[in-house]
């Protein structure tokens, strides 16, 4: 596992700002700065949700708003120059509809893993993959068919 003190890659430095900055921290404003305009988000498109930047935005926008006393752990990211992945773990409070499941008001944990493609440096595509407990455990992969 990299610690955060040692030296890390571009593209490990960037998906840690996206969990802490962007995911963990709310800073929306950042996610014009990190990615291609035209870049594909797998999980936004699963749900119908614009395409670009703007889904991206409206993916986490909607991640924190359903999610509430959000905390994140970053438990790992390795990545070379065109692909990074993070492991990270999520804590919160389960406030609005999410993977489509009504909320419960009750808390949540998950484990998710990100992973980006990168073109000159910045994000083209992001794909996730989350595990997340409910009475039950939820899987979301984008690449499956969703139920109607």
């Amino acid at each position: 596992m990299t610690e955060p003190s040692e030296a890390l890659l571009p593209s490990e430095e960037l998906m840690r700002s996206y969990l802490q900055e962007v995911v963990a921290d709310g800073r929306l404003d950042l996610i014009e700065a990190m990615t291609q305009p035209d870049m594909v988000d797998e999980a936004n498109q699963a749900f119908g949700g614009p395409p670009g930047r703007a889904g991206l935005t409206a993916h986490v926008k909607g991640f924190r708003r359903n999610i509430g006393d959000l905390s994140v752990v970053i438990e790992s990211v390795v990545g070379n120059d065109d692909t990074v992945v993070g492991w990270w773990s999520f804590t919160g409070l389960h406030l609005g509809p999410w993977l489509d499941r009504p909320p419960t008001g009750e808390p949540i944990e998950g484990t998710v893993i990100s992973q980006f493609t990168l073109v000159d440096g910045l994000v083209s595509r992001y794909r996730v993959w989350v595990h997340a407990q409910f009475d039950e455990g939820v899987v979301f992969d984008p690449r499956r068919e969703r139920s109607a």
